[in-house]
């Protein structure tokens, strides 16, 4: 625990910045109306001068009711070294419910998207979201380990029969690249060989992650990312830098990326047809290209 913690850091890891603002507003409200109290045009006349001494009175006793609750809790929390440390490393809340946390983040953002993953399952179910959040302006970056990569079959085996979610994501968010004429460079999948640990979503300047686990259930065999426990991310936190310089540097090693014009040939042809599993599979890895400058990408992700 790093004792030189200030009262406001503590004040934010007690979850008691919202408290300490009311009091603020309250201090404000009540030298307010007790500078309109002595107006001389209120002062004087006795209706006008009643109800501004008991709205500063009530605001006083308001602001004192406050004030100790704050103190009581803080002082409730002072030894309690594990909310502290728990920000201060960079965790800034625990969720159980990754989808929901995502869904409210999706509906306000317009300038940042970054995504990883293999199956896409919980993508898949927030597409018609990250579509809108497009359309709205903001910048989308994908970073996936695909079906046929050595890395997912270590995870996930041979038979995950995940490319439908590919087709569904990446054509709804081209679909909202063409609308705004956003260039590749703007709207990019990569695709990497490389065990993705961290199920990480940044949604403008909020990280919200997770640890992909082994566990398994009795229905699915292997648990979905959404089942694990999420946290969001304190911004600018060790544990922030670590998390983005992870993603960045998974992103920046990823070999091929998906090229948008042979992405749509593809889909057109796999939704006009009847394909099996591995034939689908081959005409996305033929909409694949070399990346061409991958130290550009990472700088632009910044």
């Amino acid at each position: 625990m790093n004792n030189k913690t200030n009262i406001f850091n503590r004040l934010k890891a007690y979850k008691l910045n919202t408290q300490v603002i009311i009091a603020f507003i309250l201090l404000i409200l009540f030298f307010t109306s007790f500078g309109i109290y002595f107006i001389p045009a209120i002062h004087e006349h006795a209706i006008f001068s009643e109800l501004v001494l008991a709205l500063f009175t009530s605001i006083l006793v308001s602001f004192i009711t406050v004030i100790l609750d704050i103190i009581i809790e803080y002082n409730k929390n002072r030894k309690n070294e594990y909310l502290e440390t728990l920000r201060e490393f960079g965790i800034g809340n625990l969720y159980l419910n990754k989808e929901t946390v995502l869904h409210d983040l999706l509906c306000d953002c317009d300038r940042k998207i970054w995504i990883s993953g293999y199956r896409l399952i919980l993508t898949n179910k927030l597409r018609g979201e990250f579509k809108n959040a497009i359309l709205r302006g903001a910048d989308f970056y994908a970073l996936i380990c695909p079906p046929w990569s050595d890395a997912f079959k270590m995870v996930y085996g041979r038979n995950e029969k995940v490319i439908d979610n590919y087709l569904r994501i990446f054509h709804d968010v081209n679909q909202a690249r063409i609308t705004l004429e956003k260039s590749s460079d703007q709207v990019k999948v990569v695709f990497v060989n490389k065990p993705i640990f961290n199920d990480t979503y940044r949604i403008d300047q909020h990280t919200v992650t997770g640890p992909y686990m082994h566990n398994k259930d009795t229905t699915y065999n292997v648990l979905m990312a959404k089942d694990f426990f999420s946290y969001d991310i304190v911004r600018e936190s060790k544990l922030s830098s670590l998390v983005n310089d992870e993603y960045l540097t998974l992103f920046q090693e990823a070999e091929q990326e998906l090229d948008w014009d042979k992405f749509e040939i593809a889909y057109e042809k796999i939704t006009g047809g009847d394909f099996r599993e591995s034939e689908k599979i081959e005409l996305i890895k033929e909409a694949l290209v070399e990346r061409t400058d991958p130290q550009n990408d990472r700088k632009r992700l910044h």
